[in-house]
Order: structure tokens, then sequence, then C-alpha cells
């Protein structure tokens, strides 16, 4: 039985050593998916990436669409869309401010600051859309709301 424990445990060990190599650490990967699954903030962030498969399989990122209001602001604060979307790049939900139970979409506003600018952006995430995500609005360091029409 000890035997038996002993080649267990060697074998183990090997594998833990084969999968932690190379360029793609899948070990690592795989430990902090783990560790990230009960963060709430990663979690809603990852549903707000709209993705889809190609006929191969293979995952597509796809912008969201932008209401004309945010298309506004974007103008009014210099911005791209890329700059205004690095913002789901480790950025927190502002829970009390999002309407999580909302029927039949739910409004996520992301907090985070990109080129030295807080930006809160207000996200609308719809599954009976074929889970279709849009950019509602978005302010910048706490100040008024521009475009207002």
């Amino acid at each position: 039985m000890r035997r038996r424990l002993l080649f267990f445990g060697f074998g183990a060990l090997i594998s833990v050593f084969f999968l932690s190599m190379g360029p793609e650490n899948r070990l690592k990967d795989t430990f902090f998916a783990y560790v990230d699954y009960f963060n709430m903030d990663k979690r809603v962030i990852s549903h707000l990436y709209p993705n889809t498969t190609d006929d191969e399989g293979n995952v597509l990122l796809i912008d969201p669409d932008f209401t004309a209001k945010a298309e506004c602001q974007l103008v009014y604060y210099n911005l791209t869309k890329k700059d205004l979307l690095s913002v789901l790049e480790d950025g927190e939900v502002n829970f009390e401010l999002s309407d999580e139970d909302g029927e039949p979409c739910q409004y996520y506003v992301i907090e985070n600051s990109v080129k030295g600018i807080a930006l809160s952006v207000t996200f609308e995430l719809c599954y009976y859309n074929d889970k279709s995500v849009k950019v509602m609005t978005f302010t910048s360091n706490k100040e008024d709301e521009v475009c207002n029409f």
C-alpha cells in the first residue's frame, strides 16, 4: 500500500511539473480561474465582453453597440471606443448604482481609470437578444453628464 502511494505521489509530482512548464502555463491559468470564480467583479465583467464563435470554434470578440449619447460623450472627452472599453480590464462593478435584477436587461456600472480619467461606464446586458451588450452612457471624474438630449 505504501509503495502504491509513493508511486502515485511521484506521478502526481511529475504531472504538476510538466503542466507548469512552457509558455502556456495551464496550471497557473487554471488556479487563477478557480480563485477568481468567487470574485463578483470578474464574473460580471466576463459577461460584458461580448463574444461569439466562428464555424471553427474560435472565439471572436465583438465590440458592443454604443448609444447616440455615448457616441457624443466619446467625442466630447476625445476618447476612442477602445479606450472606453479598457474600463473592463481590472474594472470594479459599482453594485449600488447597478440594476442587476432588471428585466429584460440588467444595467451595470463599471468604474476604472483610463488615461488618468476616472470613468464610470453604464453597460446594458440583455440575455434575451442573444446576449447583447450596449454602452449606454458614461461619466468622467464624477462630473455632470454631458450630451443630455
